[in-house]
């Protein structure tokens, strides 16, 4: 016999529904509302139904309070205290825990917390008898909520690079609306490394006149002197990148920064362009 007592009747309704979507488990159920317990005679060795069980206990964990757990270490252990810096740091580490951001290194550890607290409910659950919800989530769930805290801490690092970023990304606009136009149009070329070119095929690379109305905190050395700095001192109205990576890093960062005046075209049109049937 397992009988889950549950202190919340939010978790108590959740893992109840959960359970009952399998047809067998609903006929073997006891539930007593008052006192917010489900009981079921589980079989020796019936790993199956453990599995069922521990499965609906950890979907209750990472659905109800992966978040609040998230939340809880920015405020005390980070002192976040902005709901909005917070929020945008939880969905950071929502997306890394998905896979969403691959060039993390080692990222695939946290894909796989979902396992870590599989395994220890599974192992909790086999053991039957009397399970406290409440004491389940305090001493079993701590290698789990120990990755949680990991996974903030790389949150928190790509918030703040992202933070970095975005502020580098307006200054460069700041100082792109202080220049005037040198050229009306340019072509920029991706074909594994960059090339700038004016209409008549002419290479505009590695230009490196003055500056001036550079924005504080801007430093020239943070600035790409091959493509971007050229682009930069240039000021063109419009600019025709030829490519067939259009995410491709710098390309990403020269659409931030010049915005509507970037057209993206395929890298096999590129010959066209030049030789006048654009």
């Amino acid at each position: 016999m397992v009988s889950l007592t549950f202190d919340q009747k939010e978790d108590f309704q959740f893992v109840y529904e959960h359970l009952i979507k399998d047809m067998n488990v609903k006929q073997k159920i006891s539930v007593n509302e008052a006192e917010l317990t489900l009981s079921l005679q589980v079989e020796p060795y019936n790993a199956k139904l453990c599995y069922h069980i521990s499965q609906c206990i950890v979907r209750c964990v990472s659905t109800i309070y992966e978040k609040q757990w998230m939340k809880q270490i920015l405020t005390t252990k980070y002192y976040y205290q902005d709901k909005d810096e917070i929020g945008e740091i939880t969905a950071i580490a929502k997306s890394i825990g998905e896979g969403n951001i691959e060039e993390l290194p080692g990222s695939d550890r946290y894909t796989n917390r979902v396992d870590l607290l599989h395994r220890s409910t599974f192992s909790c659950i086999e053991q039957g008898g009397t399970i406290l919800f409440d004491s389940y989530l305090r001493f079993r769930t701590g290698p789990y909520r120990a990755l949680l805290t990991e996974l903030i801490g790389e949150a928190i690092d790509e918030y703040k690079l992202e933070q970095e970023y975005q502020n580098f990304i307006e200054a460069l606009r700041l100082l792109l609306k202080s220049r005037e136009a040198l050229q009306e149009k340019v072509v920029l070329v991706f074909d594994g490394s960059y090339g700038l070119y004016d209409l008549s095929g002419h290479k505009l690379n590695g230009m490196h006149e003055p500056l001036d109305n550079i924005p504080n905190g801007l430093s020239l050395e943070e600035i790409d002197s091959e493509i971007l700095l050229p682009l930069l001192i240039l000021a063109p109205k419009e600019i025709y990148l030829y490519t067939e990576d259009p995410e491709e890093g710098l390309a990403q960062t020269i659409r931030n920064v010049f915005e509507e005046r970037l057209c993206f075209f395929p890298l096999s049109r590129v010959k066209n362009f030049f030789s006048g049937n654009h």
